[in-house]
């Protein structure tokens, strides 16, 4: 009973979004950097954007994983 006096009904709700399939896939999307496809994953940092890979000025590129505006990811799921 503690939990829920401690924590409001909206930041549960938050909470439980944050972990959905959907919200995972959303926020590996937004962190383009990390995708196997970006020039800056790619690079290891190094540079600057080559033309090619995921970037933050057009997005992914369609072979990345994450290319489709929606998605699902499993729990063991992430950027490999």
């Amino acid at each position: 009973m503690a939990n829920s006096l401690a924590f409001p009904d909206l930041e549960i709700d938050r909470n439980k979004k944050m972990l959905s399939p959907e919200a995972k896939y959303q926020e590996f999307k937004q962190q383009w950097y990390f995708h196997p496809s970006s020039w800056y994953n790619r690079k290891k940092g190094e540079g600057s954007y080559d033309g090619k890979g995921c970037n933050q000025f057009t997005g992914c590129i369609p072979e990345c994983k994450f290319y489709s505006e929606k998605g699902k990811l499993a729990e063991t799921e992430g950027f490999d």
